[in-house]
């Protein structure tokens, strides 16, 4: 018996998958020097990956620190900003539910010395909490200050707290310096009279300093520091939380910071005489609003050894002139305490996770080359012919997927093995001659032929060898491609089918045009379409091989070892088909040739288009498709898809394992009854051997509905995997 397969299979076998092991190198070494080198590598890249991973957590925990402790800072001017706020909303309100009763309002008008303001005055300041409270009159004049009884008349009309409450009868907030360096935030409120104009101002005050400045140090967990400028513009610490021990440090450090900073350093007002009497100057007119606007950030300080980040705000008076400012701190030294701790932590995980990773690099190491071992020893095994080595499985990584593919390859192989040596066996029946290997089709009733002789040229490039056979729509030859040295197949085309519909050749082209865009293994390669003195032809690659056909009839009935790898290889060239656009709508026995190393050839694509009309009729005496092999819509004249050849596998299938077809008749007629009626009997009850699940997928291909049949014939191929 001639070999089964090929030298040069083995030999791409080999290359494949053993990386060049020679036949009988069972003993070779199978890589010592790959398991070094794998674990050298792993643990290389784990090591550098790890060394890598800290410094980008350092970088990445650094930035991050620094992202918080700005965040903090942020937050803790955000705190005393709306603290601020509040403070301002809060004093407005009491003052003017306070100056909108209308007893308060009376003893205002009917007051009669100095001493009755007074009076109203302390007792405003006690009821509303503020550190005191001043009233004044239509005119801008002081009536009287809660804190000192003495206080002159004087005129304050040019301060903003006063004269807007005045003119515009809306309260004004802000911020000032008493003389004895006490700074404050004020609001001027409207006193209005029984008609609603103003007849007045109440302005309360509350004083900003250590009291503020402890609870919003406790709030936000920061230092927070008040400052007033006196009369030449220098710095007066005026509050300060718990955290700030020494007062004059924080001064030396600070003042040059904050006063000698462009982005910080205060305005000089143009009116200085705005000033409300015993403050020193006016209370500002900045509100606090938007707070976010008069915060300066600087991330950065050095105070005493100690590292801070800090941010500044003015304080205005109403003309515009700072008059003061507050200042939060944070200690970057122990915020950052608990990172530093864990920065050690880190480096000695690291440390071990490199010696983890070198451990698990050389288990990963064996863990490779094991399964290497074994496809090695496999490939050798089928170097020699033998495809009935185990492959382990190797889980789903890459040598996972390299062990299913050759597993794939030795069972493509095992299947192409049967096929060949159902082929050489002599029940298989006679060699048939290359010259006749094609399939013979039937011709239709009436239809003239042009005979090409043998030697003959046609078109001046194809030498005429033999006929190959002759089908419903003309003769094929074999023949010589005198340009390329190629053998082809030569496909001529009775003039008729030309003559009769001379749409149909545009027709035909365009489904040539598809059909060329198929390129498989399993399918017969369509060249090109030409004309010779008006007769049309087909040129094809030339196939050598015996039709399935010509094995059913020779052989009665075949194996199911030798049908089911032709029937995957029929699936797959059909899924690449139909993919492309394009429906053979003629599959038969006849147009599947098996050539001698067991790979199936799929013939006419394209080429059963030709004897359609447009609209689905056919042409007077020409047979589209073969009866037996149509499914019922295709008989019906019913638009036809990709089912409809999955229905002509079934029948392939029917036959080629039973012998028979699933409906036989007498007539054309009565045939096509029991296409569209009859259940055929199961594959089963004519040969028991067929095994029940490939049985099922038959009469799934044969269901009369198509939405019954497989969706595809890549979902036909998995269920054929699956016997």
């Amino acid at each position: 018996m001639a070999t089964s397969i090929s030298e040069a299979e083995r030999g791409a076998t080999t290359a494949a998958v053993g990386g060049g092991v020679r036949a009988g190198d069972h003993d070779a070494p199978t890589g010592s020097g790959l398991t070094r080198r794998i674990f050298v590598a792993t643990a290389s890249i784990l090591g550098a990956v790890v060394a890598l991973a800290l410094v980008l957590f350092y970088v990445s925990a650094e930035r991050q620190a620094n992202k918080r402790l700005g965040a903090d800072i942020d937050r803790t001017a955000a705190r005393v900003a709306s603290s601020f706020d509040a403070g301002a909303v809060d004093l407005t309100d009491k003052v003017r539910i306070y100056t909108e009763n209308p007893i308060f309002r009376s003893a205002i008008e009917q007051a009669k010395d100095s001493g009755d303001y007074l009076d109203q005055a302390q007792t405003m300041a006690d009821e509303i909490g503020a550190s005191w409270v001043q009233l004044i009159d239509r005119n801008g004049v002081l009536l009287a200050r809660s804190d000192e009884p003495a206080a002159e008349h004087v005129d304050l009309s040019a301060s903003d707290l006063v004269s807007i409450p005045l003119d515009s009868g809306h309260a004004k907030t802000g911020f000032g310096v008493t003389h004895n360096a006490v700074l404050f935030q004020a609001v001027g409120v409207p006193i209005r009279g029984a008609g609603g104009v103003p007849v007045g101002v109440a302005m309360a005050s509350r004083d900003v300093g250590d009291t503020l400045a402890v609870r919003l140090g406790t709030e936000t967990g920061s230092d927070v520091v008040f400052y007033a400028l006196d009369s030449t513009g220098a710095m007066m610490i005026v509050g300060a939380s718990n955290g700030v021990r020494d007062r004059g440090a924080v001064k030396r450090a600070l003042e040059p910071l904050v006063i000698g900073s462009p982005a910080i350093a205060a305005p000089r007002d143009s009116n200085p005489s705005a000033a409300a009497p015993g403050t020193g100057g006016s209370p500002a007119s900045a509100s606090a609003s938007t707070p976010g606007a008069l915060w300066t950030t600087m991330r950065e300080a050095s105070l005493d050894g100690a590292h801070y980040e800090w941010a500044a705000r003015q304080l205005h008076a109403a003309g515009g002139r700072t008059v003061g400012g507050v200042i939060a701190l944070l200690d970057r030294d122990a915020v950052l305490a608990d990172f530093r701790r864990s920065q050690w932590i880190i480096l000695g995980l690291g440390i071990l996770a490199i010696a983890i990773s070198f451990a698990v690099s050389g288990a990963i190491a064996r863990e490779i080359t094991r399964p290497v071992r074994a496809l090695v020893v496999a490939t050798t095994r089928a170097s020699e012919g033998d495809y009935a080595a185990e492959i382990p499985s190797s889980g789903a990584d890459e040598i996972g997927a390299l062990a299913s593919a050759f597993r794939r390859l030795l069972a493509d192989l095992r299947e192409k093995q049967a096929i060949v040596e159902f082929l050489q066996t002599p029940a298989a029946g006679r060699a048939v001659p290359v010259g006749t290997s094609m399939p013979t089709l039937r011709m239709a009733a009436g239809g003239e032929v042009t005979m090409l002789a043998s030697g003959q040229l046609l078109a001046g490039r194809y030498e005429i060898k033999t006929i190959l056979g002759v089908g419903g729509m003309g003769v094929v030859y074999k023949a010589i491609d005198r340009e390329l040295g190629d053998t082809v197949a030569v496909k001529t085309l009775k003039p008729e089918v030309i003559r009769q519909d001379p749409a149909a050749l545009e027709r035909f082209r365009s489904e040539i045009r598809l059909a060329r865009r198929i390129s498989h293994r399993n399918v017969v390669r369509t060249h090109d379409i030409g004309e010779n003195n008006g007769l049309y032809y087909i040129t094809m690659e030339f196939v050598d091989g015996r039709s399935l056909k010509e094995l059913i009839v020779s052989r009665g009935r075949l194996p199911t070892a030798a049908v089911l790898p032709i029937a995957k290889q029929l699936c797959r060239a059909l899924d690449v088909a139909h993919e492309a656009g394009v429906i053979h709508r003629d599959i038969k026995p006849q147009n599947m040739v098996v050539e001698p190393d067991g790979v199936l050839k799929v013939m006419d694509f394209g080429i059963a288009r030709m004897a359609e009309r447009t609209g689905g009729h056919t042409q007077a005496g020409m047979v589209v498709g073969t009866p037996e092999y149509m499914a019922p819509e295709q008989l019906l004249g019913d638009s036809v898809d990709a089912r409809a050849d999955l229905y002509a596998v079934g029948v392939v299938l029917y036959e080629s394992l039973t012998g028979r077809l699933p409906h036989t008749a007498d007539t054309p007629i009565s045939l096509i009854a029991k296409v569209l009626e009859e259940t055929p009997a199961e594959p089963r009850s004519l040969a028991s051997d067929i095994p029940e699940r490939l049985a099922a997928a038959i009469m799934l291909t044969l269901s009369k509905e198509p939405t019954q049949r497989p969706r595809s014939a890549g979902a036909l191929l998995g269920l054929l995997d699956r016997v």
